[in-house]
């Protein structure tokens, strides 16, 4: 699974090199392959530390996902409960501490396709949404640290991933269509969006999504944006742009390869 060449990554209107997306990802599947290796009946190939030392980043991703899927989703939601309930308590008293909210946009051109923006965001929710084989696959490999990204109902993701700079990953469920206490505001400039707000079990808002993709003349230009709490350090906020870089990337790519969506 690679991101598409042709694909460029914009982050505070400077252009950024797929070279330094790769490069936070290593570091990530790094970090990701520390977590997974202490779970119960993980055993990782004897290779992983040579591929470490080589950057071999398709090799590593390949194996970690191989690891995901052996352990499953819900094995995974387990063995991490303890460290999303602390992250999670965390993002409740960030929430509580401050009503405003800091932006994490990174934006994406996709020169040569033929897809309108509509068919583009479709494509992208069909694969975050949808469950089967397929979709999970592409969904725990956009990302060394998503562990979770599943429909549980209509227009409701469960989400257990790391954000980018925190040291916990989190567990809550993305509302689509749901504008609820989101700051941000679609931008004319584009032709369609996804909102949505990002809600702990209980219902607490912690924050929210409003991605959205347009034309700019004859390319698609799509940007992601992620809302969290204002009191968040900066460094978190600059890290999760990398996030989305890694992560959307890969869902751009899989959504413009026709052969995910052939019957």
């Amino acid at each position: 699974m690679k991101i598409n060449n042709e694909l460029i990554f914009e982050i505070n209107g400077e252009k950024v090199t797929h070279d330094i997306v790769y490069n936070w990802e290593y570091k990530r599947m790094i970090a990701v392959h520390k977590t997974l290796a202490k779970m119960e009946g993980v055993k990782f190939s004897p290779y992983f530390d040579k591929w470490v030392k080589e950057k071999n980043i398709d090799a590593m991703r390949s194996e970690i996902l191989r690891i995901k899927i052996q352990l499953g989703i819900e094995k995974m939601r387990s063995e991490l409960k303890a460290k999303t309930k602390l992250a999670n308590i965390i993002s409740k008293f960030s929430n509580v501490l401050s009503n405003k909210r800091k932006f994490s946009i990174t934006e994406i051109v996709v020169p040569n396709t033929n897809l309108t923006p509509k068919e583009l965001l479709d494509r992208i929710i069909e694969i975050m949404m949808v469950n089967n084989d397929k979709h999970l696959e592409i969904n725990l490999n956009t990302n060394p640290d998503h562990y979770v990204l599943q429909e549980v109902s209509d227009d409701v993701q469960e989400v257990l991933e790391t954000t980018g700079g925190s040291p916990l990953p989190t567990h809550f469920f993305a509302h689509y269509n749901d504008e609820e206490k989101l700051v941000s505001t679609f931008d004319p400039k584009f032709e369609v969006q996804a909102p949505g707000t990002a809600r702990l079990e209980d219902g607490t808002i912690i924050g929210g999504v409003r991605h959205q993709v347009g034309r700019d003349k004859d390319v698609l230009r799509f940007r992601a944006l992620v809302e969290f709490p204002a009191v968040l350090p900066n460094y978190m906020i600059k890290e999760h742009q990398l996030h989305l870089a890694c992560e959307f990337g890969h869902w751009i790519s899989a959504a413009i390869d026709d052969n995910n969506f052939k019957s």
